[in-house]
C-alpha cells in the first residue's frame, strides 16, 4: 500500500471523529465522508504505522442513512462532522460511541437509557467565536478548514442563528469601510483576532470585538453604525488579547456600548451573562439536559448537595429550589462572583459559593454530611483525587455530567469500585458534530 494509491474499500464504522473506518488486509484506514456499509474507490493520503487515511475518489454504494448535507462547505469547514448523515442515525451513532467508550476505556458494559435529541437540529448555538484574518490584504471571516487555520469564508452557517452571520458580514463591511485591518496570525499583526457572538433566550444580542491592540480606531463609528442595524444587540464590548496564542479571550476588557451582561434565563432562573461566562451553547438542550440532573439528584428538603465546579452556578441554583442547602465550588474567581450576583437576583440564600479546587475544598465539609455531590468537570474531566475523596467520604449518590464521553468513562472505572452505576443518558447538545453530552447517575453500594 502507497501514498497515491488508489483502493476499493468497504466502510465497516464510524470512528470517534466521524471518519469511515476501511480495512485494507486488516490494516485500518480513515476515510473521510464515507458512512457504515458504504463501498468506494478511495485514495490513500497518509500512511502510519498502526493506521492510514485516505479520501473518496468515487462512491460506488451508498449508504441509505446519507443525507445531502445543507451546507455548501460541509467538507472544507472543521465545524461539523456528521451532516451527510441523517439526524436519526446521528443519534445512534452518538450512543453506539458513547457504549463502545465505556468498554473500551472504563472497561464496563453499560448500556445508555436514551438519548434526548432536538426537533430541529439546526441554528441552535447562542454563542459563536468567529476568527478574521488579513489574507492578501484581504478580510476574512469564517471558521478554519479542518485541521488547518486557514478560512473558510462564512456566507452561510447551520448551526449559529442567522442573525451571527449577518453581523459578522456587517462587522467584515464596517471594517472594510474605515480600513481597519484584521488579524495576521503569522506577523501577530493586525487588528481584529475574533468576533463574539452571544444570544439570549429574548433574541438579545452581545457583541465582542477582540483585538491584538488596545488602540482602536473608529470603534464609536462601528458600533454606532451596528446598533442602528440591529439594535437588538444591547451589549458590545472590546476585548483586548496581546498575547501570541491560541486562547481567545484576553484579561483586559472595555465597554463599548450598552450594559456589560446580558441577562438570560434557564427553567425559570434568571442569569447574568458576560462575554467570558461559561455557559451552555444550546439553550433548549441544556433544559433538557437540566431537567435530567434534578431528576437524577431528585433534591429533598432536608438534604445538602455539591456542585463541583459549578460555574456561574446554573446547577447549583437549580437544585437549591428543593434542597436545604448547596454548596457549589468553582476554580474561577469571576464566575464564583456571578454565581453569588445570580443567587441574588433569584433571591436564592441556601447556596453558598465557594473559590477554589473541588478536590481541595470538599476536605474541608469534614463535619458535614453531604447526601449527592453533583460533578460537571471541563473536558479533561474529574481530578483523580476529588474521585477518591467522594468514595472515601461516601457520599450516597453522585451525578456526573460530562462533555467528554472519554474522560467519564475513565473516572467510571475508579468509582464503579464503590458505586453501582445507576443509570446514563445523553444530551445531543451538539447536532451535526460528533460531540455528545452525557449524565449519569451513581449510588453508593
Amino acid at each position: 500500500m502507497k501514498v497515491n494509491e488508489a483502493i476499493k474499500c468497504i466502510c465497516r464504522d464510524l470512528n470517534h471523529q466521524g471518519l469511515g473506518v476501511c480495512k485494507v488486509d486488516g490494516f485500518p484506514l480513515f476515510v473521510a465522508d464515507l458512512l457504515v456499509g458504504e463501498e468506494a474507490l478511495v485514495k490513500i493520503t497518509k500512511l502510519q504505522k498502526k493506521f492510514g487515511y485516505g479520501e473518496v475518489i468515487t462512491r460506488l454504494k451508498e449508504s441509505p442513512d446519507r443525507v445531502e448535507p445543507i451546507c455548501p462547505v460541509f467538507n472544507q469547514c472543521g465545524g461539523c462532522q456528521l451532516m451527510h448523515l441523517s439526524y436519526l442515525s446521528q443519534l445512534d451513532y452518538k450512543v453506539k460511541m458513547a457504549e463502545e467508550t465505556f468498554k473500551r476505556i472504563g472497561h464496563l458494559d453499560l448500556k445508555v437509557k436514551k438519548i434526548i435529541g432536538m426537533d430541529d437540529p439546526y441554528y441552535f448555538r447562542n454563542k459563536v467565536q468567529v476568527p478574521f484574518r488579513e489574507v492578501d490584504g484581504e478580510i476574512e471571516a469564517g471558521f478554519f478548514k479542518k485541521n488547518t487555520h486557514d478560512i473558510v469564508p462564512l456566507e452561510v452557517c447551520f448551526i449559529q442563528p442567522k442573525l451571527a452571520t449577518e453581523i459578522t458580514k456587517t462587522v467584515k463591511v464596517l471594517f472594510k469601510k474605515y480600513q481597519l485591518p484584521a488579524y495576521n496570525e503569522e506577523k501577530h499583526q493586525g487588528l481584529l483576532r475574533h468576533l463574539l457572538i452571544r444570544k439570549t433566550i429574548k433574541d438579545d444580542y452581545m457583541v465582542v470585538f477582540i483585538t491584538r491592540s488596545e488602540a482602536f480606531l473608529y470603534k464609536e463609528e462601528i458600533t454606532r453604525e451596528l446598533i442602528k442595524k440591529y439594535p437588538m444587540v444591547k451589549s458590545v464590548i472590546q476585548n483586548i488579547n496581546p498575547l501570541k496564542t491560541n486562547v481567545i479571550l484576553g484579561d483586559k476588557s472595555k465597554l463599548l456600548y450598552g450594559s456589560e451582561t446580558l441577562l438570560d434565563e434557564m427553567l425559570g432562573l434568571k442569569f447574568h451573562v458576560s462575554e467570558k461566562s461559561f455557559f451552555q451553547t444550546n439553550h433548549l438542550q441544556t433544559e433538557a439536559l437540566y431537567r435530567e440532573i434534578e431528576r437524577l439528584v431528585a433534591p429533598k428538603p432536608d438534604e445538602i448537595i455539591v456542585d463541583g465546579y459549578c460555574g456561574v452556578g446554573t446547577i447549583s441554583l437549580l437544585l437549591a429550589r428543593k434542597a436545604k442547602k448547596v454548596y457549589g465550588i468553582e476554580i474561577v474567581q469571576e464566575a464564583v462572583n456571578d454565581a453569588k450576583v445570580n443567587a441574588n437576583l433569584n433571591k436564592i440564600n441556601n447556596v453558598e459559593f465557594i473559590a477554589g479546587r473541588t478536590e481541595t475544598e470538599i476536605e474541608n465539609f469534614k463535619a458535614l454530611k453531604i447526601d449527592t455531590i453533583v460533578v460537571d468537570p471541563p473536558r479533561k474531566g474529574c481530578d483523580k483525587t476529588l474521585l477518591e475523596t467522594i468514595i472515601a467520604k461516601k457520599i450516597k449518590k453522585v451525578v456526573y455530567v460530562s462533555c467528554d464521553v472519554a474522560t467519564l468513562a475513565r473516572d467510571l472505572e475508579i468509582l464503579a469500585e464503590a458505586y453501582e452505576i445507576k443509570e446514563i443518558t445523553l444530551v445531543d447538545m451538539f447536532p451535526q458534530t460528533t460531540g455528545v453530552e452525557a449524565v449519569c447517575s451513581l449510588n453508593l453500594k
